[in-house]
């Protein structure tokens, strides 16, 4: 699965908002240790032999039914996975695409049929089946690209009365392939091309080999196109070979892909609008389906960049209407997921959107007489290339080693969380000089003192400043796309200012709602070594095995100020991270900062570690009371600052929904 940093989502990273003691700390626990299988059975099955102490992809009902009579041995958490899987259709190849021009034309005949085509193979793929059969029913289907937790940026309703839903019908698949002009003239039981007259090419379908899901999701689609006469090539093979074939030479027309996402739905933009096609001229993008659409874009641009949220759930409803209009590429579910840790440890914390495995679990999670948590990962990194990385598997190694200016909450993801700033200002700035808006965004970050390079080998360790802030955004900005895989964040960034060696100013060309979670999302770079790295060589560049600086020390163990250094690869078969000792945030204040974000996150009233009936009680005394107008207290009529989880003075039905909806929730 692919993992789309972007907006701060599989960075992964989030923490906290206030001044912290200067006391130093580290994860409580202090060594952290990847094992890598190649397939999530053995994994599990390590688990349950007690050589992991979590895992990190979530279950198939098999295991969860086996392991929820286990739990002296296993603990089971559940959560709605901030991601999906989808069919990625090719559509800058025939017959999926039209390879005549980059985008749709609505006068061109070649880009009418490859949409019937597209909407034909939409119609084979029963999805309803995949999640009852395959998935047992721990999924939520998927019509269009926005998984459970942004739905309120889909119309639904609209879609349907459109009829531009897509559900499994032969004879509707067969109605738009001959529509196109896809016919067996012949009775061979193969179409023919309508150009060449002739039997259909095979269509090219990479279907990978390392998800059991996505594996048996992809044989049902091919032969349900075998059996409407539509020839294929199924290759099931393995990620790597998946992603020369599909994300650089673009030679496929069918793949089983998946992302992880973020919370709002910019991924309209940064996944399927023109802009972030680079085509194999260029190599890896974004939008490897090659989706080109000036209307679609359009809309796009409003969902990227929107003078509030609002703007963004309009912009985006009109998106998921374009992007099913035009079969852009076919959407299957997200999880309802479970994942599970051995019964015993302390302090897990279950992300709202991503499960247990997570940078709050890895700073707090601890047991007694235990150095080491044995984390489990289905499938093997890539590289462990800040700058162009571009696998979950990579940035859930990543995550740990480097830091970003801004995390979310991870009881609600909402991007409240201070990091390397320990606050932020946002401001308006004329652009217009420079093509940007009259109000576009221009932000303050205020840095954290004492923040320290990583250095394993405990030499000296030189302090962060404003300024390797201003060479990361500056240094991946120069990287561009198709080279830096976070360009999406700062994609219309003018320039930034160095104001003292603690305060930088970010300035944006465009106004959006969602500028803060880009720029504080950005992971932060060593400019002692990137500084010796050109940018259009950073692609290439391996910071496990190369030591620029020529100092002795291979660069990762001394990039980066997260919570853990990196130690060792070993590839297939290991990662070792070490605690940094000097970290600059004390266990005492993660555990408060954690009891605090719980409670305004998931609705802990009372602070207890559980949203439970007590909660209910507090919520049914002070609903519909404000500061203002009632007395304070605990009892009837009162208002209750507790209750009122988003501070708008008030304690009304959106503070009510947010203990309703995570009601039984405890932090791990």
């Amino acid at each position: 699965m692919k993992v789309k940093t972007l907006v701060m989502t599989a960075f992964a990273v989030f923490l906290l908002a206030l001044i912290v003691s200067p006391v130093f700390a580290a994860a409580k626990t202090e060594n952290l240790l990847i094992h890598i299988f190649l397939h999530p059975d053995p994994e599990n099955q390590a688990l349950e032999e007690c050589t992991l102490d979590i895992n990190d992809w979530p279950l198939a009902k098999e295991w969860i039914d086996r392991w929820a009579l286990m739990p002296d041995k296993i603990t089971l958490k559940d959560y709605v996975e901030m991601g999906m899987m989808e069919i990625d259709i090719n559509n800058q190849k025939w017959p999926t695409g039209c390879p005549d021009h980059k985008f749709y034309t609505g006068t061109c005949l070649k880009c009418q049929r490859a949409v019937l085509f597209r909407k034909a193979v939409a119609c084979l793929l029963d999805r309803d089946k995949i999640i009852r059969d395959v998935l047992k029913g721990y999924g939520y289907r998927l019509d269009v690209p926005i998984p459970p937790f942004q739905s309120a940026y889909m119309d639904m309703a609209n879609y349907t009365a459109s009829g531009i839903i897509y559900n499994y019908d032969k004879a509707r698949a067969i109605s738009f392939l001959e529509a196109a002009g896809f016919t067996d003239p012949d009775g061979n039981g193969i179409r023919n091309d309508p150009y060449t007259g002739k039997d259909m090419e095979p269509l090219i379908f990479y279907i990978r080999m390392d998800d059991p899901n996505r594996r048996r999701a992809g044989e049902m689609l091919a032969a349900e196109l075998q059996i409407v006469g539509v020839p294929v090539k199924a290759i099931i093979t393995e990620r790597t070979v998946c992603f020369k074939n599909v994300m650089v030479l673009y030679n496929y027309h069918l793949y089983t892909g998946g992302w992880s996402l973020g919370i709002v739905p910019d991924q309209y933009h940064d996944l399927y609008s023109s802009y972030t096609y680079y085509g194999p001229t260029v190599g890896w993008s974004l939008n490897y389906p090659g989706f080109c659409n000036h209307e679609f874009d359009e809309w796009a641009k409003k969902v990227k960049y929107p003078a509030t949220p609002e703007e963004a759930m309009e912009a985006a409803k009109v998106c998921g209407y374009l992007f099913l209009k035009y079969c852009a590429i076919i959407p299957m579910w997200s999880a309802k997921a479970v994942k599970a840790y051995k019964t015993g440890w302390e302090g897990v914390v279950n992300n709202a959107g991503y499960g247990i495995d997570n940078y709050y679990s890895f700073l707090n999670m601890y047991k007694e007489g235990d150095d080491t948590i044995d984390w489990g990962f289905k499938s093997d990194i890539e590289q462990l290339n800040v700058i162009s990385s571009e696998w979950l598997w990579d940035w859930n190694v990543l995550g740990l080693i480097y830091e970003s200016m801004v995390g979310t909450n991870p009881f609600n993801l909402a991007p409240t969380e201070g990091f390397i700033a320990e606050r932020w200002e946002v401001s308006s700035w004329d652009a217009s000089a420079f093509g940007g808006d009259p109000d576009a965004t221009k932000i303050t970050f205020y840095i954290r003192h004492g923040i320290k390079w990583h250095n394993v080998t405990g030499g000296i360790r030189r302090e962060l400043t404003a300024h390797d802030v201003k060479f990361s955004f500056d240094y991946t900005y120069e990287c561009g796309p198709g080279i830096a895989w976070n360009f999406p964040l700062i994609e219309a960034l003018n320039s930034t200012k160095v104001v003292d060696a603690y305060t930088i100013e970010v300035y944006y060309k465009k106004k959006s709602a969602w500028a803060v979670m880009w720029a504080g999302g950005l992971p932060i770079i060593n400019q002692d070594i990137w500084n010796n790295v050109a940018p259009e060589n950073a692609r290439q560049f391996d910071p496990v095995t190369a030591d620029v600086n020529n100092n002795g020390i291979k660069d990762i163990m001394e990039d980066g100020c997260g919570a853990w250094m990196f130690v060792e690869y070993a590839m297939g078969s290991y990662v070792s991270l070490k605690a940094d000792p000097e970290y600059y945030l004390s266990s005492s204040y993660i555990e408060e900062r954690l009891s605090e974000m719980f409670h305004v996150g998931a609705g802990d009233v009372n602070g207890d570690g559980v949203v439970d009936i007590k909660d209910l009680g507090f919520m049914a005394r002070a609903l519909g009371t404000d500061k203002w107008n009632f007395p304070h207290g605990t009892g009837w009529n009162q208002y209750n600052e507790d209750c009122d989880f988003d501070g708008d003075g008030d304690v009304d039905l959106d503070d009510l929904v947010t203990v309703t909806i995570n009601y039984g929730k405890t932090m791990g």
